[in-house]
């Protein structure tokens, strides 16, 4: 949708490290560091559904950062329309395109 480019604002999911059972490090999501970003656009890219014992839905979106936004890593997550997104792989880095370029970044939901 054109009228869309970007006018939309989603917000980054930080979760800090923390110890967790068998001396592993887990993310603590309830106390995630929140950052917001406007001027982004969000497009839906794929949903697919499974229906059997669960059903489950997984969306698949492409999300574009304005230039010298906050840098995205596969670590974090992002809020979007009252859901929340799964970085999906490693973001690509937005320094190889230019200056001019925003970061582009994959995200996945998996409900269900």
């Amino acid at each position: 949708m054109p009228y869309n480019i970007g006018r939309q604002t989603i917000t980054i999911l930080d979760a800090p490290l923390v110890d967790g059972p068998y001396n592993a490090q887990t993310r603590d999501w309830e106390h995630a560091v929140e950052t917001v970003v406007s001027g982004c656009t969000v497009d839906v890219t794929s949903s697919s559904e499974t229906k059997n014992a669960s059903d489950q839905t997984v969306t698949t979106a492409r999300l574009d950062l304005p230039p010298r936004a906050v840098r995205v890593t596969e670590w974090m997550r992002v809020r979007w329309q009252d859901r929340v997104w799964e970085v999906d792989g490693v973001p690509a880095d937005p320094e190889m395109a230019g200056p001019l370029s925003g970061q582009v970044v994959e995200l996945r939901e998996v409900a269900g």
